[in-house]
C-alpha cells in the first residue's frame, strides 16, 4: 500500500490536502493540524480488493473522520462513504476495501470553531482466505485439545471480524479478530512464524479465561497468564510453537512495535521482554511440575488415567492417584 499525501483540491469537495508521501504498507503515523472550517484529506493509493484498513485517530477535540471510495477522475464518492465517525478524543476502527484502487481518508473540521491537532495511524493488510482458514483451523484445534484434556464450563472459541484493530473481541471467551490475523501475517511475511504467534496469542487468551474460571489468585496478571499459556502448550506438545514465537520476539524486538501501537494491546502479540521469560519457562525441565497442583483437579478423568498408566516427565503420580481416588469415591 502507498499512503500518498499531496497538496491540491478535490473540485467537488474543496478539500485542503496536506503534503508528503509514504511508500510503505504501514503501520505509520502522521500528525496534522486541521483549521476550523476546513477539511484535510489523504489519498490511500492502490489498495487491493478485500484489504483490511486499520485506522486509529487521536484528536484534541471533535472532528469527523471519513473513509471514501475513489470514483472516476480521482473524485471520491461522498454519497457512500466506507466509514464515517466522530472523534472526540480517540477512535479506532477497521474497514474492508470492496474494490481495488485509490481511497481517501478525510478529517472534517468544517463545523468546528477551533483548530484540531490530529494524530492518525494507518495500516493496510491484504486479505487472504487462506490466512483465515488457517487461523480458523488453529482455533478449532485449540478448542478440541482443551475439551479432551480439561474440565471447564464451555466458552466461545472462534474467529470473527471485530471492526476495530484488536487481537480478540471484547466479549467473553476467545474470539480471534480477523484484523489481527491479517496484520500479523503482513508484519511477519512468514506463514509458519505467524502461526507460532497465533498459537501463543490464542493460548494466552484461553489461559486468561481458564485462570478466571478456575479462580486462580493471580488471574489478572499478564505474567501469570503467560506462564499458564506456556504450561498448557507444553502439555499439549506445542513446545516448538512456544519456542518459535518467543525466540523470534527476542531476536526481533522492533518487529511488532508499530503493530502494538496500532492495536493498543499489551498482551498481543508477545513482546520481546515477555518472550525472555517464556523462553526460560519453556526450557526449564521442572517448570511443568510446578503447575500440576493447579492443573490436576481440572483434568479430564481419561487424561488422568493415561497419565497414571504412562507417566510423563512432568507427571506428579501422587497428585494424579489422589485425584482419581477422590473421583472414584464421589462416583460410589
Amino acid at each position: 500500500m502507498k499512503f500518498l499525501l499531496k497538496t491540491g483540491l478535490f473540485g467537488l469537495l474543496s478539500l485542503l490536502m496536506w503534503a508528503n508521501a509514504f511508500a510503505v504498507s504501514g503501520p505509520f503515523t502522521v500528525n496534522v493540524d486541521v483549521p476550523p472550517g476546513q477539511w484535510k484529506a489523504a489519498r490511500l493509493k492502490n489498495l487491493p480488493k478485500d484489504a483490511t484498513l486499520a485506522v486509529k485517530v487521536e484528536s484534541s477535540g471533535d472532528v469527523i473522520v471519513i473513509i471514501l471510495d475513489s470514483t472516476s477522475k480521482g473524485k471520491p464518492d461522498v454519497s457512500r462513504p466506507l466509514f464515517t465517525g466522530r472523534v472526540e478524543k480517540r477512535l479506532s476502527f477497521s474497514v474492508t476495501v470492496g474494490e481495488a484502487g485509490d481511497h481517501y481518508l478525510v478529517l472534517d473540521n468544517r463545523r468546528g470553531s477551533e483548530p484540531r491537532a490530529v494524530k492518525v495511524t494507518v495500516q493496510a493488510a491484504s486479505s487472504s482466505s487462506d490466512r483465515l482458514q488457517a487461523a480458523d483451523k488453529v482455533m478449532k484445534l485449540v478448542e478440541l485439545q482443551l475439551a479432551q484434556g480439561f474440565i471447564f464450563d464451555p466458552f466461545p472459541i472462534g474467529i470473527k471480524q471485530c471492526g476495530v484493530p484488536r487481537a480478540f473481541a471484547e466479549t467473553s471467551g476467545a474470539m480471534l479478530c480477523t484484523e489481527y490475523v491479517y496484520h500479523l501475517y503482513d508484519a511477519l511475511k512468514d506463514q509458519e512464524k505467524a502461526r507460532d504467534f497465533l498459537f501463543f496469542s490464542i493460548y494466552h487468551e484461553v489461559s486468561q479465561e481458564l485462570l478466571q474460571k478456575w479462580n486462580h489468585p493471580e488471574a489478572a496478571k499478564i505474567e501469570t497468564t503467560d506462564e499458564f499459556a506456556v504450561a498448557l502448550m507444553l502439555m499439549l506438545n506445542l513446545k516448538n510453537r512456544v519456542l518459535g514465537a518467543a525466540d523470534y520476539a527476542v531476536k526481533n524486538p522492533s518487529a511488532f512495535n508499530a503493530m502494538t501501537k496500532l492495536f493498543q494491546d499489551e498482551r498481543h502479540p508477545l513482546s520481546a521482554q515477555r518472550a525472555k521469560s517464556v523462553l526460560k519457562w519453556a526450557k526449564d525441565s521442572d517448570f511443568l511440575k510446578r503447575w500440576q497442583a493447579f492443573l490436576v483437579p481440572h483434568m479430564q478423568t481419561a487424561l488422568l488415567k493415561r497419565l497414571k498408566q504412562k507417566p510423563t516427565t512432568w507427571t506428579d503420580l501422587s497428585l494424579v492417584e489422589k485425584e482419581l481416588a477422590s473421583r472414584d469415591k464421589k462416583a460410589i
